[in-house]
């Protein structure tokens, strides 16, 4: 088995957030204007903070039916989630998803509402991550089962 080459590193950030928002020209201005801060040591950047602005930017997309670039951004989401070190996944899951699912809520319907978008992998994860807050103890629920193997 061929093992995936690490692209995305927790030092150099910066490089997954322009992955992330790359091809969307509506979301590179926001990012430019309402997210990114030039920091005097890039250390003290919270990259948290960063995503979950993008977090609300994709729901408000979504609530207003603008889901036309979604296609991309979850293509970018799931090369960083491919060639991610843990850091940088934990950032996609934790920060991402988990903002996205946390500030759309019944609102948006995480649980169905973004398979047409999430790949493989992402979709893997999002669906780990509701099932980690529904108390399943990791185990997949038979609505995720069913949807992973649909998406096979």
């Amino acid at each position: 088995m061929k093992k995936t080459e690490i692209k995305y590193y927790q030092s150099d950030i910066e490089k997954v957030f322009q992955k992330l928002i790359s091809e969307w020209n509506e979301l590179i201005e926001f990012y430019n204007t309402e997210v990114k801060f030039d920091y005097d040591d890039p250390n003290d950047r919270l990259a948290y903070i960063d995503i979950g602005d993008i977090s609300r930017f994709i729901v408000e997309k979504k609530k207003s039916g603008q889901t036309e670039n979604f296609e991309q951004f979850f293509e970018n989401v799931e090369d960083i989630m491919m060639h991610g070190e843990h850091y940088v996944q934990e950032l996609i899951v934790i920060g991402l998803f988990e903002g996205i699912q946390n500030i759309g809520g019944s609102e948006i319907d995480y649980y169905h509402s973004f398979d047409k978008w999430l790949k493989n992998n992402s979709l893997k994860a999002w669906r780990e991550l509701i099932d980690s807050w529904e108390g399943t103890n990791g185990k997949k629920s038979k609505e995720s089962e069913k949807i992973l193997n649909k998406k096979k």
